[in-house]
């Protein structure tokens, strides 16, 4: 597929599946824009979907008498009252556990549900890519035999360039066939999981099929 930046107007040819299904927040190289970029097929997620509301009819405006009223009004109940506010208390105390879960793990939520990374960057948290402050170095493929068939070793490392602790997200490993057209995809993940400050994490994965596979992509998954 090609993608265009909003921004600059330069123009990228990617493989589906670097996008995926959901689509996935890209960067562009020429000048740093950043955009959602949704997949080819937009029955996935769509921005501008309307859900009609109809109106509820106005409350009856007949006044009752005072009689009336006198006989609706129920006693006063001093527990229902302090229930009411245990009640309100607790919906509170949920609310805030949403709204900080939210908060504080916005990026699991982002992992699970791509397109709230659009949410948090409107209101001010975007949401940092996978991969932030990480970088790849010493990455070879190599097809070799095993048992009569052709296999395909793919290993690496990932340097901390940043000057915080990092989690190190898995890695997508997609193998391209003839005319760069992608064969299958998997994940693989390095050790250790987090790194300090120009620390280095490793991987290291051979797939028993490598039929076809003339060139492979890795990218940060964030699967973790």
């Amino acid at each position: 597929m090609i993608i265009t930046c909003p921004a600059c107007d330069t123009r990228y040819t990617l493989a589906d599946s670097a996008v995926g299904p959901q689509g996935r927040k890209v960067r562009c190289a020429q000048c740093g824009h950043m955009w959602w970029q949704a997949p080819e097929d937009d029955s996935v997620f769509h921005p501008d979907a309307v859900t009609e509301f109809h109106p509820v009819p106005p409350p009856s405006t007949k006044t009752p008498s005072s009689k009336a009223k006198a006989a609706a009004k129920p006693a006063a109940d001093p527990g229902a009252r302090r229930r009411a506010l245990v009640g309100w208390g607790a919906f509170a105390a949920v609310l805030l556990a949403i709204g900080a879960a939210g908060y504080f793990g916005r990026s699991t939520v982002v992992r699970l549900w791509p397109p709230a990374a659009l949410f948090y960057e409107t209101v001010g948290l975007p949401v940092e890519p996978p991969g932030t402050g990480l970088q790849l170095q010493n990455v070879r493929s190599e097809q070799k035999t095993e048992d009569g068939k052709a296999a395909l070793l793919v290993e690496g490392q990932i340097v901390n360039v940043s000057e915080t602790l990092r989690t190190v997200p898995a890695l997508r490993v997609t193998a391209l066939g003839a005319d760069r057209q992608p064969l299958r995809n998997w994940t693989v993940t390095p050790v250790p999981p987090q790194i300090l400050p120009g620390e280095i994490a490793t991987f290291r994965d051979v797939q028993a099929d490598a039929a076809g596979v003339l060139e492979v992509m890795i990218t940060f998954d964030g699967g973790r």
